[in-house]
Formats: structure tokens, C-alpha cells, sequence
């Protein structure tokens, strides 16, 4: 009760309330712009946090979590753009409620349905967070394989137009989402050869391009038609007790069904309001209504979505798991406040528990005022006029998907998709299923392959593990039950679906008239007062932003030379929240706040393929000393595994700083006690021993270092991904035993449910001082980890040995020193010659070791292609037999200008080639895409072009200033 009265307190104080309106807005803003995300957002935040209090800290991130999940319905209902990957099924009705003259309605609906969502997921998060967290680890691979295929079914009853097209936009998501590298295997396929696609193709840059860029395109295309312009009033913002009445039940069905998925780790808010959204259209009486402004839909897709939020908040602050992006970044604030999440967190701090829970529970209280307060002025985008507003767009879409990896290959991607979008929406295929199909395809594949290898090959726990073949039962009873409903009510469905074409039709003339006649009355007083306060309002803005971008030319021209001159990339291939984006985010704050280089480091998370994506971003960089890499060993042991054919010999060592010990664990649960009991024992049940490993990292080359010395090989390699999933398989009973860092299994160790049966190391560690070394139980098998830093071959010496300067004072301070011992990390420091010697033995040791997979598993891009051409052939008959036509744009009163939209999309094409070959700066480079699209687009009328010239000016350099000198975000 103290701890609670004390949490009470500390978030009635003016700062705390201060911290939970600015994060909750910032959120919301950020959420709103198609390509930024909350992700984005508390990444760059967390390094200002090093500072504040861990209380004040939590309540920052946790107000901007909750913001920016709500903000991305506002473009994705008023501009077919949702700002957020789980506002995609928000978009599929709120838009069109928009179009029929309903946009204070979308969007209230979204509002209200976001606050009960997240106040139902509150209580969730209150009163169940252990209990619950708990038994979501007792789901295995193919537990997560049956969820995630039941969710993939429910992409036939997304869009109710065709089953067929569905299924193959679904199909071909999945397809989409293979090149790379396998999660499974560690192969690389479907590349061609292309080294930059095996990273794969990145989630924001497909959904940007598939429903920001396409949906620009359409609006450039269609620019001489009159779109119908509503004003958002209060009074449609407000539910009436009607609504209230036939919407609890899918608020409370929804809700639950966010947060259940939110608990789940990994999965997220999209695939949560996909669940949902479905569920509520199987549910409805008028599912026919869905996709068209249905306001069942919003409501299902927003009160699920912010209740993941809820709901994957209970495993992080119960057990210390993530259930998201966002989670684990939370994750990696608390370590590096000093906290361990898990039930030590309840028992050593409860006060910051429960500083979690008020603020979760405040951020949506405030979420919904500001959102109220401020949808007049958000609803005023609508009646932006298009040639402005486009090209601005198109900026921000090309920031985002450039700021998610720093690649301009991603921008390409984003383009590309937005293509295909296109190209689908002209043949009536639904996009939908394809974003659907390409989220959920990898966790299918992964967590099958997963379980397969655990059977050794069988399919067969699928229907005879219980939770698996309920997950299965769903599936096809959620797969009949549409058919059946369609089957009966086709006639029906028809006759109301041609009566709500003529309502909407009619909506639309009678919300045009009123949007011209506003439009007419407001003319003369904006010509009269708002043009000249705007035209001084630029000027300023623009001659402050110049004398401030270029303030310190002349004053420091002697230090152009001198590097750096702008900041410095680390490529960290990981996840941010893991042991090593911990480390360097240590590092980083040390030097930015000693002022060890002139320019800030700025962290980059490039994860997947067990570290090999983002060394090859640094490989492949120029060698200027302005991106560099930080990995352990694990660029050693990809070379050894075959996953690269490169390894240290392709690039210039910096410094090895931080030396990691190992730790072999299992379930606490567990018969054996100690590692040569469990090794006896394997070698009498060869395969039966289920080891979880990420293939090709250090854990598996480790592992297999434990077989070489008991002279065999008699574990079976469960791919169980990175360390966070390795503990959650291990005390859910999937796997044996695994292997984690000293840091990982101490942090872990705290809910009791694991324990230790090794360390892989000369001697024993203090922190185990209990535990043997597997030198005391007679197996030579004595592996470390440590810190590397890289930089791309040719590299300029002089540039090398700062970077080592800086790291070196770096490791030598304090508060570094302090932060590495609380992770249990050795606070080492080589360069030069000893670094190159310590190199040579890593490579001697892990070059003895091949580990391999001894499962065979499915061919999974040729049966993908196989099904494509199926439905690719179903959908072509269906075409003859049945000779359907695309249906017409209804707003259509003048003819498409393709011509124009092409023009853009090449115009847009070069600016992204002169980013990317530096051709101009970017600020400049900026303001011409936007004056020149933009006037383009207004047929270059004169009383438009001064405020091009103004927007564009406003727009290069307030994206260049805000992004590079506020965030210290590297921009194109």
C-alpha cells in the first residue's frame, strides 16, 4: 500500500503530469506521419533518459508507447494512410466513412474505441500479469504455427468481394516477405544474386509504399476531381447511447482479443487488430458492410490495437519478455537504469511497477483528450489543398523508410512496393491480405521449422499437441462460417449493398456542396488576413533556419577538414533492448556525455540472420569512419557456418572491448544437475536432447564445442532465435537446455524458473560462485564472447585510431566501468597488435567447428510460387467466365491524369537518386522535389507558386534541422 500511495504521489507531481501530456502528444504526432513510428521515436528518446530518474524515464516511453499506437489512425482515416502498421485495418473503413462526409464520426469512433481498448487492457495489466504471462509460455513452435495459420485464414473473409483474390494477395504477402536470409535456416534465397535484398524486405517501407505512396499516386491521377471536403464538428465526434448500445460487445470482444494477442511475445499491435477486425466481421450481421465504412470495423481494429499495448506490457514488467518492438527498447531502458524485469521487479521495485501501470493508465486518459481536443485542426489535412500537402507527404515517406535502416535500398523498396500497390488496386485485389501475409508469413515458417526440427521431422504435433489443434479447429470453422453466411445471404447482401451505394452517393454530393460552399466563404477572409501573416510568418521561419543552419560555417572553417564532421553511425546487427545494443548504448552515452568526438554516435539496430545483415551494411558503406560496426564474435562464427563467405579479413578492427562469459542452463525443473549429467545422458538418447540455439551464432558454435569434447554429436538444434526467446522456449518446457551470456541468464535467473549447469570459462564466475566450470566436470569446453568494433576495409588509419582513442577513454571511465560490471562484462580494452592476435585465436577455435541441421525441412518460396499460380490461373477464368470489370472511381467527373502521376513518380525517382548519389544536400535537394512536384501538380498557377517556393524552403531545412540537430538522425 506505501509503494502504491508513493506511485500516487510521484504521478501527481507538475513534472510527471508534464512528462506523460509531452510524451503522449509527441506519440501521437509521430503516429500520425506515414513512416515515422513509436519505435522511432523512444529509440532516439532513450539516450535523453539517462538522466531523469528511472520512474520519470518509464513515464516518458510509456506515454509515447500509447500515443503512438493511437495517432496512426488519423492519416489512415482522412488520407488512406495510416501512420502505423497496426492502423492498416483502421484504414479499411474509416477512410471510406470519411469519403461518404463522415470524418468526425471515423474518427470518433477510433478515438473512444482506443481509450476503452486501453483502459480494458489496463486491468489486464493490474490484476493478471503474472498468472498470464505465465501461461503464454507454455505455447511451442507449433502452438505459435496453428496461431499465426489461424490468423492467415482470416484472410479470406478480409475482403468479402473475392475469396480467390484474397487468398492470392495473401499468398503473394508471404512470398514478399521470404528473400533474404532464412530465420531458420541461416540460407540465403530468393536474392538473385542482389547482396543489399539479403536483408529482406522491411515491413515500414512495404506498408508505406503499399498505402502511402500508391494512395498519392491515385490522389495525383485524380487531382482535377473534386473530393468532397467535411469539417470535422464535435458534435459527430461524440457516440450517442445508440452506439454505445449496438458497439460494448465488439468493444469488449476486441479488447479482450488485443490483449490476449499483446501478451503473446513477439506479435504486436497490427496482428492484434487483424484478429479482431476479422472476429467482428464474422460476428456482424452486416459483414457485406466491411471495407466500406463500417463502423464495427473501426471499432474492432482500434480497441484492439491499443489494447496489445496493455497486453504486451504484463511479460515485460512480469517476467522480463517483450512483447513487441517498443517492449524491448522499454526492456533496455530498465537494465540500463539498473532494474531487472521480472518478479524481483514487483519485490525490489514495486513503486516503478506500479509508475507503469498509472502512467499506462493516465497516457490513455490524456490520449483521448488531446486527440478530442485537437481533431478539428487534424481533420483541416483533408482540406489542405493537394499540391501542397502531396509532396510534403512524399518527404516524410522517404525520412521514414531511409531513418528505419539508413539504407537507401529501403527507399527503393517503399517505391516499388507503391507500384505494386497500385497495380493491384487497378485489378481489384485487396492489399490487405498481402500486408496480412507478409507479417505473419516469417512467424508461420519460423516457428513450423522450429517445431519440426524438435520432432525430427513430424508434422504430427500439430493436431496432437491440445492447443495446437484447438488453434487448427478455430481455423476451419472461421474458414466455413464465412462461406456458409455468403452462401445464404448473397441475395440480401446485394440488395442492401446497392441501397448503401446510393446513401453514400448521395452523402457524397450533398458534403460536397457544403464543402464548396465553406470553401467559398472562408476565401475571402484568408486572401484578406491569412496570406500576409502566413507569407511573414515563412520568411522569418526561413531566414531563422538558414542563419541557424549555416551559423557555423565561417566560424569554424578551419574544422571542415577535421573528422568527423557529422555524426558517426554504429551499426548495431541486433535488436534494440539486447546485450549488445545495451553495451554500445553504455558507450555511446559515455562519449556524448564526456564530449569525446565533436559529433554525436548515433546507434543504428540492423537485426536478422544472426548478425550477417547489418555487418553487410558496414561492409558494403564507404570507408570513411562514418559507419562502423559493433558485434561480438558472431562475425566470426557466420563466416565458419557458411551464412557469409567474409569474416574479420573484410574489415579494419578498431578495438575488442568487454569480454562475456557463458552459461549453459535449463529448466530449474530439470533431473540432471550439471552439464556431464545431462551430457551422459544424451549420449545413451542421441536426439533426444532438444539444445535451443540461434544457428550460426556463438551459442551453437558453443554448444557444439560441448559435443567435440565429449567426443560426439547427440544434441538435436532447436532454432529458438535470439536470447529472449531461448528463455521463454526453455521454462515453457520446449527445449533441454540452452546457452546464454552470464549477463542474460542473471538477469533471467531472478523468476526462479531456470538454473545453471555450467560456465564456460577457465574459472568460476563470482556471480555463480555455486556453479563448476565444465573444466571441473572433465569437458575441455572453455568459450567466450567479446565486443568488437569494425570499421569497412580502407578505411583511413588516422580515422581508425580516433575511433580507438575515443573508445578507449570511453572504457576507461567510471560510470562505463560500473555500468559493465552490473552486466557482469569485463571491462577489457585491445588494440593493435593484441587485437589482431586475440582475432587469430577466435578464428583457430571456431574454424573447428561446422554445425549443421540434420532436419530436412519444407521448400517453403516453391510451394509459395506453386499456390500463386494457382490462384493466378483461378482468378484469370473467373475473369473470362464471369467478364467482370473494374469498377469505376464513383467520384469520377473528370478524367484520370496518369500522365501527371507519372511525371511525379519520376521526378520523385530522380530526387531519390540524387540523395543517393550526394549530388545536393539534402535540404536542397528537398525544396526542389517539392516546388517542382508541387507545381506540377497545380498546373504552375501563379497564385500557388509563392507558397510552393515558402513550403518547399520550410520543408528542406526544417526536416534537416529538426531531424539531424535535434534527434541526431542521419538523413539521405
Amino acid at each position: 500500500m506505501d509503494a502504491i500511495q508513493t506511485t500516487v504521489v510521484q504521478l501527481s507531481t507538475p513534472l510527471s503530469l508534464t512528462l506523460i501530456f509531452v510524451g503522449t502528444s509527441l506519440g501521437i504526432f509521430v503516429g500520425a506521419i506515414p513512416g515515422l513510428t513509436g519505435a522511432m521515436l523512444i529509440a532516439l528518446t532513450l539516450p535523453l533518459t539517462f538522466t531523469l530518474d528511472p520512474q520519470l524515464a518509464m513515464t516518458l516511453l510509456v506515454s509515447m508507447y500509447v500515443g503512438s499506437i493511437s495517432g496512426g489512425l488519423i492519416t489512415g482515416t482522412l488520407l488512406r494512410m495510416p501512420g502505423t502498421p497496426a492502423s492498416v485495418m483502421t484504414t479499411l473503413d474509416g477512410y471510406p466513412m470519411t469519403q461518404q462526409g463522415q470524418p468526425g464520426r471515423a474518427l470518433g469512433l477510433g478515438i473512444y474505441a482506443s481509450l476503452v481498448g486501453g483502459l480494458i487492457s489496463c486491468v489486464f495489466l493490474v490484476t493478471l500479469s503474472a498468472p498470464i504471462a505465465r501461461w503464454s509460455t507454455q505455447l511451442g513452435p507449433f502452438e505459435y504455427f496453428s496461431l499465426v495459420l489461424m490468423a492467415l485464414v482470416l484472410i479470406a473473409t478480409i475482403d468479402g468481394a473475392s475469396l480467390t483474390r484474397s487468398l492470392f494477395s495473401g499468398t503473394l504477402g508471404i512470398l514478399a516477405a521470404m528473400p533474404g536470409i532464412s530465420a531458420a535456416t541461416g540460407e540465403v534465397r530468393l536474392t538473385l544474386g542482389f547482396t543489399p535484398l539479403n536483408g529482406g524486405f522491411k515491413l515500414l517501407p512495404v506498408l508505406i509504399g503499399m498505402f502511402a505512396i500508391n494512395q498519392v499516386l491515385r490522389d495525383i491521377a485524380n487531382i482535377d476531381q473534386k473530393v468532397p471536403r467535411v469539417s470535422v464538428t464535435h458534435s459527430g465526434l461524440w457516440l450517442t447511447f445508440r452506439d454505445w448500445k449496438n458497439q460494448w460487445v465488439n468493444m469488449l470482444r476486441s479488447s479482450f482479443i488485443g490483449t490476449f494477442i499483446g501478451i503473446l511475445p513477439g506479435i504486436g499491435a497490427n496482428i492484434g487488430s487483424i484478429a479482431a477486425y476479422s472476429a467482428a466481421k464474422n460476428s456482424s450481421k452486416t459483414p457485406q458492410k466491411f471495407g466500406s465504412g463500417s463502423a464495427e470495423g473501426i471499432i474492432a481494429s482500434e480497441a484492439a490495437n491499443n489494447a496489445t499495448v496493455g497486453g504486451a506490457l504484463i511479460p515485460l514488467v512480469a517476467m522480463g519478455i517483450p512483447g513487441s518492438v517498443i517492449d524491448a527498447i522499454l526492456l533496455g531502458a530498465l537494465v540500463l537504469h539498473g532494474l531487472q524485469p521480472g518478479p524481483r521487479l514487483f519485490s525490489d521495485h514495486p513503486e516503478l511497477v506500479h509508475t507503469i501501470m498509472g502512467t499506462y493508465f493516465l497516457a490513455n486518459l490524456v490520449m483521448f483528450a488531446v486527440m478530442i481536443a485537437s481533431v478539428g485542426f487534424l481533420a483541416k489535412l483533408v482540406r489542405f489543398p493537394r499540391p501542397f500537402l502531396l509532396p510534403i507527404i512524399f518527404t516524410f515517406c522517404i525520412a521514414g523508410a531511409f531513418a528505419l535502416s539508413n539504407r537507401m535500398f529501403d527507399v527503393w523498396v517503399m517505391l516499388g512496393f507503391g507500384l505494386l500497390g497500385l497495380v493491384l488496386e487497378r485489378n481489384r485485389i485487396p492489399l490487405a491480405p498481402f500486408v496480412i501475409g507478409f507479417v505473419l508469413g516469417p512467424i508461420a515458417e519460423e516457428n513450423l521449422c522450429a517445431g519440426l526440427m524438435s520432432s525430427h521431422g513430424s508434422w504430427l504435433p500439430i493436431i496432437t499437441r491440445p492447443i495446437s489443434l484447438l488453434f487448427v479447429a478455430i481455423s476451419a470453422l472461421l474458414l466455413m462460417v464465412p462461406l456458409v453466411r455468403r452462401f445464404r445471404k448473397q441475395s440480401d447482401s446485394k440488395k442492401e449493398t446497392l441501397h448503401d451505394d446510393a446513401e453514400k452517393t448521395t452523402a457524397l454530393n450533398s458534403s460536397e456542396i457544403l464543402s464548396e460552399n465553406a470553401e467559398d466563404e472562408s476565401h475571402s477572409f484568408w486572401s484578406r488576413y491569412g496570406l500576409p501573416v502566413w507569407h511573414t510568418v515563412a520568411v522569418m521561419a526561413i531566414i531563422g533556419m538558414i542563419v541557424f543552419q549555416f551559423s557555423g560555417f565561417f566560424a569554424n572553417q578551419h574544422e571542415l577538414t577535421q573528422f568527423p564532421q557529422r555524426p558517426v553511425q554504429v551499426v548495431v546487427p541486433f535488436s534494440a533492448g539486447g546485450g549488445t545494443d545495451l553495451f554500445v548504448r553504455i558507450i555511446q552515452k559515455s562519449i556524448t556525455e564526456n564530449k569525446l568526438l565533436k559529433q554525436p554516435v548515433v546507434i543504428i539496430n540492423q537485426p536478422g540472420g544472426s548478425s550477417t545483415i547489418g555487418s553487410r551494411n558496414v561492409k558494403q558503406a564507404r570507408p570513411d569512419g562514418y559507419k562502423i560496426l559493433c558485434n561480438h564474435e558472431g562475425i566470426i562464427t557466420s563466416k565458419y557456418s557458411g551464412k557469409v563467405n567474409y569474416g574479420p579479413e573484410a574489415f579494419d578492427p578498431i578495438a575488442q572491448t568487454g569480454e562475456i562469459n557463458l552459461v549453459v542452463a535449463t529448466h530449474q525443473n530439470a533431473w540432471y544437475k550439471n552439464l556431464a549429467e545431462l551430457l551422459h545422458y544424451a549420449e545413451n538418447h542421441p536426439g533426444k536432447v532438444q539444445f535451443g540455439t540461434n544457428f550460426g551464432a556463438v551459442a551453437h558454435f558453443a554448444a557444439k564445442k560441448i559435443e567435440q569434447a565429449s567426443g560426439g554429436e547427440y544434441f538435436n538444434y532447436v532454432q529458438s532465435g535470439d536470447g529472449q526467446k531461448r528463455y521463454t522456449m526453455l521454462i515453457g518446457g520446449h527445449i533441454d537446455a540452452t546457452i546464454f551470456s552470464l549477463a542474460e541468464f542473471l538477469s533471467y535467473q531472478g523468476d526462479g524458473q531456470i538454473r545453471a549447469l555450467a560456465v564456460l570459462s577457465d574459472k568460476r564466475q563470482s556471480a555463480l560462485p555455486d556453479v563448476s566450470t565444465a573444466r571441473e566436470q572433465h569437458l575441455d569446453a572453455v568459450v567466450g564472447n567479446s565486443f568488437y568494433w569494425w570499421a569497412p576495409k580502407g578505411t583511413p588509419q588516422e580515422r581508425i585510431d580516433l575511433l580507438a582513442d575515443t573508445l578507449e577513454q570511453a572504457m576507461q571511465s567510471d560510470s562505463v566501468r560500473n555500468s559493465l560490471r552490473e552486466l557482469s562484462i569485463a571491462p577489457v580494452f585491445y588494440r593493435g597488435e593484441k587485437l589482431n592476435e586475440n582475432i587469430s585465436q577466435s578464428e583457430k577455435k571456431f574454424s573447428e567447428l561446422v554445425p549443421g541441421s540434420t532436419v530436412q525441412l519444407p521448400d517453403f518460396p516453391f510451394y509459395m510460387i506453386m499456390v500463386i499460380l494457382l490462384l493466378m490461373s483461378i482468378i484469370v477464368v473467373q475473369e473470362k467466365l464471369l467478364s467482370q470489370t473494374p469498377s469505376t472511381n464513383r467520384f469520377s467527373s473528370c478524367k484520370p491524369r496518369i500522365w501527371l502521376a507519372v511525371i511525379c513518380f519520376v521526378l520523385l525517382c530522380g530526387y531519390v537518386l540524387v540523395l543517393e548519389q550526394g549530388w545536393l544536400s539534402y535540404w536542397l535537394a528537398t525544396a526542389f522535389m517539392v516546388a517542382v512536384t508541387g507545381g506540377a501538380m497545380a498546373k504552375w498557377q501563379p497564385n500557388y507558386l509563392l507558397i510552393l517556393i515558402e513550403l518547399s524552403l520550410l520543408t528542406g531545412l526544417g526536416t534537416e534541422i529538426v531531424f539531424t540537430s535535434v534527434f541526431s538522425v542521419v538523413l539521405p
